[in-house]
Order: C-alpha cells, then structure tokens, then sequence
C-alpha cells in the first residue's frame, strides 16, 4: 500500500494518510480533495513530490547498450556497474559478484521470515530476491526508474542484455540469466529519504551502502526506524566514504568511527523512536568493477538491530 506524498501530515487525531489507488495508468490520491495523481511507468510507479522533474533527473535512458554523450554515458557505467555488482554471477560472461557477502547475509535472514520487508535504494534488486525468500511480501524503492526496469526484468525471470563497460566508450554485451521468479516484489520508483510507504508497517527494513550516498545520512537512519515496525529489524551497510559531491561535512556524522556511532544512536534511540538492540556487527567485502582494468573494493560495516517492542 502506498501514500500519497502531498496529504501526509500530523494533527491532533494523531498521523494521517491517504492511499494511492490506481486508475489506468496513474496511481491517484484517495483523498478526494487532493487527487493528487502519479504516474506508472512500464508498471512502476513513480511517486515523487514532482514526478516530471524527477523523472527528467532520473529516468534518463539509453538507446541500445552502447554509451553515447552526455548523461546517458553516465547512466551506461553506473548500470555496468551495478547489475556487475548484484548479478555478475547469473552473467555471461560471468564477472565478480561484487555484493555476494551481503548476500549472503541477506540470504541467512530467510531463516527467520517475516510478513513485509523492504528495502531503500535497491537499485537492480538482488537484495530484493534475496529477501523475498523470507518475506511474503516485498518492497524496493529506489530513485533511479532506469535500475528498477531492469531489475523488475530480472525479478520478473527474464534474460537481461547490457552493456559491460571495457574501457572508455567501450562496452561489450553481456547478458544476466535470471534466477526463479521473484513474484512477491513490488517496485516504487521514489526518493529514498520520503518514501511513500505506512510507517511502522515493515518487520524488516533495509538500506545497503546508503548512508554515504545521500545528502542527509540520518535522515535514511529515521525513515529506516519510521519504517520498523515494533519488534521488528532494520540491516545497515556502508563503508562510510563520504564524498564532498554528495554529503557535506557537516552531515556527515561519527568523526573518525562513524560504526561506532551508527551504534550508539541505534542502541540510545537518539532520535529515533525507539531504542534497539544490535544483533549482528561486522565488516564485508563490497566490490565495485569500474572496468576491465579498474575495481574499487569496499570494507563495508554490516550492522543488524531489533527494534525494541
């Protein structure tokens, strides 16, 4: 179930939402004052506070799998990239599996299943699979419309062509053979940080290598425990590298151990609205395949917290 972004608010009834319902090829407001409308996209909905410019900023796409000027080269490595990263071992030519310890630990989660995951920023969804085996009912939001087609491809058990990038402009087709279908999974094309989902209604929540992609690190640590529910948990990844493009300095939070801190505010429920008890802390690998020539390999800290009830 989605809601509508525009009649979101806090009154003195307590938290009031209004759901999307969907008419054709739109998903419109319940509130009929409101009607606010969004549009689905190849069956994604796209719910953003303005969804033409967020769709002018993200939904950019490419002709073909070549890289051409401009911003679609841009898009062409970032998709090299991470289908590389979440289903280079379902490719071929097969490439390093370069989130296959998060995987892994995604994967052991299935050993506890829950009613309702979701994860923020899934980007081409093998989190998403990955947590379909222990949930009934799945949710990735992820800001980029471009990811999320493929990835609903994928989950949808379809072959996926792309473009591997070489070097340069060049690129050499490679193609992904899907895994089992997928068919618990919903996909919301949406901002990260004001998602469009019911609070407190996830048992498990989850944000990969998010934290230091954002403009505002915690404010993907408040929307995570807005959406965990009571009893439930939350899974937390990043190696922490702050880039100044992206997070300014003074949102960036920890010092020299921003683990350490991650921890402490989870553990306090500073700022949050709970307290939580952390159950899993290490580190991962977590590589990133730039090219033939060139990776970028990441000791990412892995963390999982229950909500307390």
């Amino acid at each position: 179930m989605l809601v509508c972004l525009a009649c979101r608010a806090r009154t003195e009834r307590g938290r009031e939402l209004h759901t999307l319902s969907r008419a054709g090829d739109e998903l419109v407001c319940d509130n009929a004052p409101c009607g606010r409308r969004y549009p689905i996209v190849d069956g994604i909905p796209l719910v953003a506070a303005d969804p033409a410019a967020h769709r002018e900023k993200w939904g950019a796409e490419l002709d073909g799998d070549a890289a051409s000027p401009g911003e679609p080269e841009a898009l062409a490595e970032h998709l090299s990239i991470y289908l590389d990263a979440h289903w280079g071992d379902r490719a071929a030519p097969v490439a390093e599996l370069g989130m296959a310890a998060a995987a892994r630990k995604l994967a052991e989660r299935a050993a506890a299943p829950v009613e309702r995951a979701v994860e923020l920023g899934c980007g081409p969804g093998r989190g998403l699979w990955e947590l379909a085996r222990g949930a009934r009912e799945v949710v990735g939001v992820d800001a980029q419309l471009a990811a999320l087609r493929r990835a609903r491809q994928i989950l949808d058990g379809e072959p996926l062509d792309y473009g591997r990038r070489v070097v340069g402009r060049h690129y050499l087709p490679a193609r992904i053979a899907p895994p089992e279908r997928a068919t618990n999974v919903t996909l919301v094309c949406a901002d990260a940080m004001d998602p469009p989902l019911v609070p407190q209604s996830y048992d498990r929540v989850v944000a990969l290598n998010l934290l230091d992609a954002v403009v505002w690190p915690l404010q993907i640590l408040s929307v995570a425990d807005g959406l965990c529910a009571p009893g439930g948990e939350i899974l937390l990844a990043s190696p922490y590298a702050w880039q100044s493009g992206i997070v300014a300095d003074e949102h960036r939070f920890g010092g020299a151990d921003p683990a350490a801190e991650l921890r402490r505010r989870l553990v306090e429920g500073d700022g949050l609205d709970a307290r939580y008890t952390v159950e899993d802390d290490c580190d991962v690998p977590w590589t990133l395949r730039r090219d033939a020539r060139s990776s970028v390999a990441y000791r990412v800290h892995w963390l999982r917290a229950r909500k307390s009830r």
